[in-house]
This record gives C-alpha cells, structure tokens and sequence, in this order.
C-alpha cells in the first residue's frame, strides 16, 4: 500500500501541471526519440502534450486529433509505424 500511496501522491502533488513521472528538465535532457500523440482530457491535457514536444530535442508530434474522427485512426497507426521504422535500433 505504501508504494501505491508513494506513486498516487507523485502523480496529482509532486508536479500536477506537468506529466506525472518526469520533470521538464529530464524532457529537455532525452536524447531518444519520442512519438507524442496529443490528447485533450483532464488526464492528458494537450498543452502538456505540445509542452512535451517541444522540450524534447527529437520528439515528433502526429495528427490532432488522431482518434476523431475514427477514419484518422489509419493514418495515426501509419504515423507510428514510420516513426518507429525510423528510429529502429541497428
């Protein structure tokens, strides 16, 4: 229970304006790719979304929204795909 209580408080009290696991400064210091599909609910606000995208230094940003209508879900899935092709380990 301790590490549930540990991981609650660090999600909604730690850093609430931003994402719940890392700072910006550790966004800003990843040097490994980084896919952001933005959403826009109270639990993945889309400024924090496009905040994200530009402080990683090599993060891409796919289409907005991407799940409606359900005929962009296709191109989202293409946009994944490419981007993880691209950046495939040798």
């Amino acid at each position: 229970m301790q590490t549930a209580d540990q991981f609650v408080t660090r999600m909604f009290e730690t850093n609430p304006d931003f994402v719940f696991t890392v700072t910006r400064d550790f966004v800003r210091s990843c040097q490994n790719p980084i896919l952001v599909l933005p959403d826009d609910v109270p639990a993945h606000p889309y400024a924090v979304a496009m905040e994200c995208a530009m402080l990683a230094p090599k993060a891409e940003v796919s289409i907005f929204p991407w799940k409606e209508p359900k005929e962009r879900i296709p191109l989202a899935v293409r946009q994944i795909h490419s981007f993880l092709k691209a950046h495939q380990p040798a």
